[in-house]
């Protein structure tokens, strides 16, 4: 029922789908910021939201828990396990209303019109070249400056019902030590199915997203140990909540 692996090295999820080499131009605008992309990123985020809603209360029994922590989400780096082909969708149509930009591979531009949909929906690729990186890190910065926020996966990579919160890597909190920005840290927990979810998930738990109280970087001193502290911190936290809230666990 729920994925009990442990390889903590693996950094992909193949779907079956293979995407096309992607290759950013040196001007390249991370975070589409403008009027229309507010208007139209916006409005496919409620479209989406609309067609999720069957599956996330009708089948997936899913619940959000610790809702007056929502207010936190602005301008704040939004943590997360990393357990479903669609948790990025699941957070971001659960703050229809802010703007959550999500980071993402960059090869995850490759798929078509896909990409495109994801693009529109706030999806911002982490280049590949150094040069790249730097103007990312720089407009990442001015992006939670300006109030919006950003969701990062920790873990890297995505392993679907993952029973355990994976190890995170220092890096993913660079973004919220450069912005001196706080962190939003969430975690999705599996719950037995009861009353009419024994019928909709029969071979899958149901899924609850929790968001916990904002978590504030402490500088160490270093740049390298503030980060490892974060992220062992956190860690610590999220896995700490997700065994005595979860009904599956290891």
């Amino acid at each position: 029922m729920v994925n009990n692996e442990k390889n903590e090295n693996q950094h992909t999820y193949d779907n079956g789908f293979h995407p096309k080499e992607v290759i950013l131009k040196e001007n390249y605008k991370f975070y589409l910021n403008n009027i229309f992309f507010k208007f139209f990123s916006t409005l496919l985020i409620l479209i989406t939201k609309f067609f999720l809603f069957f599956p996330k209360h009708l089948v997936w029994g899913y619940k959000i828990i610790g809702k007056k922590n929502k207010k936190y989400a602005k301008g704040s780096v939004i943590i997360s396990n990393h357990i479903h082909q669609l948790d990025a969708l699941i957070l971001i149509t659960s703050y229809p209303f802010k703007r959550i930009y999500c980071t993402t591979l960059q090869s995850n531009l490759g798929f078509g019109i896909v990409s495109k949909y994801f693009r529109l929906g706030g999806a911002v690729p982490i280049p590949n070249d150094l040069k790249l990186f730097k103007k990312f890190t720089k407009e990442t910065k001015e992006a939670l400056e300006s109030k919006s926020s950003i969701l990062v996966y920790p873990e890297a990579s995505l392993m679907p019902y993952c029973d355990h919160i994976r190890p995170f890597l220092p890096g993913a909190f660079q973004f919220a030590l450069n912005a001196n920005a706080k962190i939003l840290p969430t975690v999705y927990t599996f719950h037995k199915p009861k009353g009419i979810y024994k019928l909709t998930r029969r071979k899958k738990p149901c899924i609850h997203y929790n968001i916990l109280n904002p978590y504030t970087i402490k500088d160490m001193g270093n740049r390298k140990l503030t980060m490892e502290t974060a992220a062992k911190e956190l860690n610590d936290m999220l896995s700490k909540y997700y065994i005595e809230n979860s009904d599956y666990f290891s």
